[in-house]
Formats: structure tokens, C-alpha cells, sequence
């Protein structure tokens, strides 16, 4: 089938929109129940990975795992074309508006021509930074929605996992600091979700009734601080593997392996530094619906110190198992369907990439 020259034309100058719009809804497909474990064990205790998957199914079937995806499904796609947008639109213009393209350095990486690895990572993680804050700022209120939709029966029934803590003692708590009595984990009668959970739109609607207008953006603070750091170190990471394998094996262009070892690298990487931040975020906004006097958190800096005294740094990193599982194959195959789309689009339209 042929394309006519004005689709050639359009698709081509939207490449960057329509290869990520690919990317994205392939990879939330893949890992969005992966990403519903990793907020039940960020903000409920259990033993393993493989234990709160069970519970879950079992309780929700594999139908629960997926519960909130569709704003994500849809918003994915929107926000992923955006990122790479915009992280491509700040890398062109630091290359054209650069001081240093005729000598000089910044922070000793050389400058904003990607002449040199360093030069890449720079460049990279400066547009990261700025596609991340935009991003996290528009899809606050998303994210939010997707927490509460992901933890509605565990909220519903205060959670009745057993903590490390409580072992000894018959209690059983959340991360939130909810205790019910032991010898609860396997009840055959369990409450209802709440009303409100019943859609993502009931929801959003519960929020504003009871935060007003700026609770859609509860955590916002905790959200930009992760996507800003997170996209530079996810894009940083990505290009600068992708260059240094590509001067490694001397070629002019990567093919899908590169693409693939880039893109797992820089989701591993890109979750183990910012996990902590992820965690914090996830606990604080898991509150947003309760009553003040049932809040344990007062605020992020309290909700850190609080899980750090507890549980030591290794409770700063619960779930993280399920990320890192989840980020080298799906950020890789990320990457893989970005790239690969990018490149046909430009074949299709036979102009170069």
C-alpha cells in the first residue's frame, strides 16, 4: 500500500509524535501490572514480589493488576509524544543557542554540539530535565488518580498484611501506619471498595469534593523533583550507552540490540536513583482520601524520616524489586519500537532520520 506524498510529508515532520505514541502504548500494555504491584508493595508490606502477586490475584484476579490503566492507556501516548518532544525541541535549541559550540566547556562535559560522549550525556540530561517538569506537571493529577484505583481494596480493608514489625506482635499495618488485628491476611469476607473507586472519573470527582480544585495536584512537589531527575538520568543514560556503542563498534548507525542494552540500561539505572523519591510519592498520595486525623504523614520530609527510621534504607527501596524486573525489558523494548518506528516512518517517507 502507498502512502500519499502529503501523509509522507505530515507523518515525517510528526516522527518524534508518532513513533513515541508506538512506544508508549506497547510498553504500558506490557508493564502496567507490574507497575500496580510496585505501588501495593511501596505502600503495603509483603513478604515478596511472588507473595503480593498471588494475593492479588487471588483476590482481584489478574483483572485487579489492571485496574486505573485506561487514563494512563490514554494519556501514555499523549505524554510520552510530548516527553520526546519536548526533549528533542530543548536538544536543538541548546545546540543552536549553545555559548560554548566555539570553544569552551560546561561542567567540563565539553559543550551542547554532541561531539563528544560527555557533550551527549550533558545535552541529554538537560532537555530530560525539562521534558520531565513539563510532564509531571501536566499528568499530576493522572498519577494520582492511578494510585488511589491501584490500592482501593487494600485501602478498603486498611490492608491486612503482616509487617516485619508486627510479626511478633499480631498486628498487622501499611506503610501509612494503619493497624488491624493479626491472623487477618486470608479472610474469606472482605469489605467493598469504597463508592468512589468505581470509576477514574469518580475518583478525580471525590478529590476535588474533598481537596477542592488544587487537590488534583496533591504531591505535585514530589512528582516534578521525580520526573525532572528521573528523565535526565532516563535520557542521559539511553544516549550516552547508545553513543558509546556505537563508537565501539565503529558504525554509523545502532541496530535494535544497542537499542534494546541502552534503553534496559537506562531504566535500571534510571529507578535504582530515583526509587526512594518514588516510594515517598506513592505513600503520600495513597492519603489524599483520608480523613486528616487518620493521615500519618504530615508531609514528604516526615513520611521519609518516618520509613527510614522503621525500616532502614532497604525500606526506602520496598517494591523496587518489581521496577527493575519490569525496566530492562520494557524500557528496552521502549526504545526498540521508538527507534524502529522512527525509521520507518523516515523510510516510508524517504528522507533521512
Amino acid at each position: 500500500m502507498t502512502v500519499s506524498a502529503g501523509w509522507q510529508t505530515t507523518l515525517y515532520e510528526n516522527r518524534t509524535l508518532a513513533s513515541a505514541i508506538t512506544a508508549a502504548v506497547s510498553g504500558m500494555l506490557v508493564g502496567y501490572p507490574f507497575d500496580s504491584l510496585k505501588t501495593r508493595m511501596q505502600t503495603h508490606y509483603y513478604p515478596s514480589l511472588l507473595a503480593c502477586a498471588r494475593r492479588s490475584i487471588a483476590e482481584e484476579g489478574v483483572r485487579g493488576l489492571y485496574r486505573g490503566l485506561v487514563p494512563p492507556l490514554l494519556t501514555a501516548s499523549a505524554a510520552k509524544s510530548l516527553s520526546f518532544s519536548v526533549f528533542e525541541q530543548i536538544k536543538l535549541w541548546l545546540r543552536h543557542h549553545d555559548p560554548y559550540k566555539n570553544g569552551g566547556s560546561v561542567l567540563g562535559m565539553s559543550n551542547f554540539q554532541r561531539t563528544t560522549v560527555g557533550s551527549v550525556a550533558l545535552t541529554a540530561a538537560a532537555s530530560g530535565s525539562v521534558s520531565g517538569a513539563v510532564i509531571a506537571a501536566l499528568c499530576c493529577p493522572l498519577e494520582l488518580v492511578k494510585v488511589q484505583m491501584q490500592l482501593a481494596n487494600l485501602m478498603a480493608k486498611g490492608t491486612n498484611v503482616v509487617t516485619a514489625a508486627s510479626k511478633a506482635t499480631g498486628q498487622t499495618t501499611s506503610l501509612g501506619g494503619n493497624s488491624l488485628t493479626a491472623e487477618t491476611h486470608i479472610r474469606s469476607q472482605r469489605p467493598a471498595p469504597p463508592r468512589w473507586t468505581g470509576s477514574n472519573f469518580s475518583v478525580l470527582q471525590e478529590i476535588v469534593r474533598q481537596r477542592g480544585a488544587f487537590g488534583m495536584y496533591y504531591g505535585l512537589h514530589l512528582h516534578i523533583v521525580r520526573d525532572a531527575s528521573g528523565t535526565a538520568i532516563y535520557f542521559a543514560s539511553y544516549e550516552t550507552v547508545k553513543e558509546t556503542l556505537r563508537r565501539l563498534t565503529g558504525s554509523d548507525t545502532t541496530g535494535v540490540l544497542t537499542h534494546m542494552l541502552a534503553g534496559g540500561t537506562c531504566g535500571v539505572v534510571s529507578w535504582l536513583l530515583i526509587f526512594p523519591i518514588d516510594l515517598v510519592k506513592s505513600t503520600m498520595q495513597s492519603q489524599v482520601l483520608k480523613p486528616k486525623n487518620a493521615q500519618k504523614y504530615a508531609s514528604s520530609w516526615h513520611c521519609l524520616r518516618d520509613i527510614y527510621a522503621r525500616l532502614g534504607m532497604s525500606g526506602l527501596y520496598r517494591g523496587v524489586s518489581v521496577s527493575l524486573i519490569r525496566a530492562f525489558p520494557i524500557h528496552g523494548l521502549n526504545f526498540v519500537v521508538y527507534e524502529w518506528a522512527r525509521a520507518a516512518i523516515c523510510r516510508i517517507a524517504g528522507r533521512p532520520e
